[in-house]
């Protein structure tokens, strides 16, 4: 019964940690794995948690557009009119 528990807390306390990764994976942005890392390895501290959670929420998700191609496309419609 014990064991149970502790897999229980375990889990949730895993689940709570990762949760700026799990932000970044919803939300599918570019650098998923950085979040990952930087997660894995300064999570533990409350301010590199808070941190990484407002960057996989703030962050654009990933485009396949580069910036080049979106003034190109912005601009041709400026011109239009």
């Amino acid at each position: 019964m014990e064991a149970i528990l502790l897999l229980i807390f375990l889990s949730i306390f895993l689940s709570i940690y990762y949760i700026p990764f799990i932000i970044s994976k919803v939300r599918n942005i570019k650098n998923k794995n950085s979040v990952f890392w930087l997660n894995t390895f300064f999570g533990w501290s409350g301010i590199g948690w808070i941190i990484l959670i407002f960057y996989s929420s703030l962050i654009n998700k990933s485009d396949t557009m580069s910036v080049t191609d979106y003034v190109k496309k912005h601009s041709k419609k400026k011109l239009k009119k």
